[in-house]
């Protein structure tokens, strides 16, 4: 039997082999990865890998996942630790003992209320695979937060929960970023 090497053109040789060279150079490696190495990951792009392990671990869907939704797991951890941090300041404010401390955690709870239908909106976007309305959504939340604390108060519970759901929302907002 003759070298079938021989028997190939040159020009398809070097076609096939440049393609399959940028195949493997631009596919993420990502979109084979799942449970723990997926989540390692891609909390390692994150500005808070611990954290970002930590709430995607939480979740026993995360360790069989996919990137996209692995990604649509921490909107979700979000949106719920935006409503656990709503319900705190809702009882801040309800045992505020004077004015100007009831005033401010009113702003925040107020900023956190409007940011609750906005979230959500964001993981009804995520099911549309618009990526990037989703991320304005985690963004607005991440913008709360900041706002929140602009206000200069420091209450030792509020400055906890506005800076865990901060870590998360701004995780969340990077690992949303690689799905676009």
């Amino acid at each position: 039997m003759p070298n079938q090497i021989s028997n190939i053109s040159p020009k398809i040789l070097i076609i096939t082999l440049i393609s399959i060279g940028f195949n493997n150079y631009f596919l993420p490696t990502d979109a084979e990865e799942t449970g723990k190495a997926l989540i390692e990951s891609t909390c390692k792009k994150t500005q808070y890998p611990e954290e970002c392990i930590s709430a995607l671990e939480s979740d026993p869907g995360s360790f069989t996942a996919n990137l996209t939704g692995l990604t649509r797991i921490a909107v979700e951890k979000s949106a719920t630790k935006l409503v656990e941090t709503l319900h705190i300041v809702e009882t801040l404010v309800l045992n505020a003992t004077d004015y100007l401390t009831w005033g401010f955690l009113v702003n925040c709870r107020d900023t956190y209320n409007i940011s609750v239908p906005q979230i959500q909106r964001g993981l009804q976007a995520f099911d549309r695979l618009k990526f990037d309305k989703s991320y304005e959504s985690v963004e607005a939340v991440n913008n709360a937060v900041i706002g929140c604390d602009r206000q200069g108060w420091t209450l030792p519970i509020l400055t906890q929960v506005n800076r865990a759901l901060f870590r998360l929302t701004k995780d969340t907002m990077m690992i949303l970023h690689l799905l676009f």
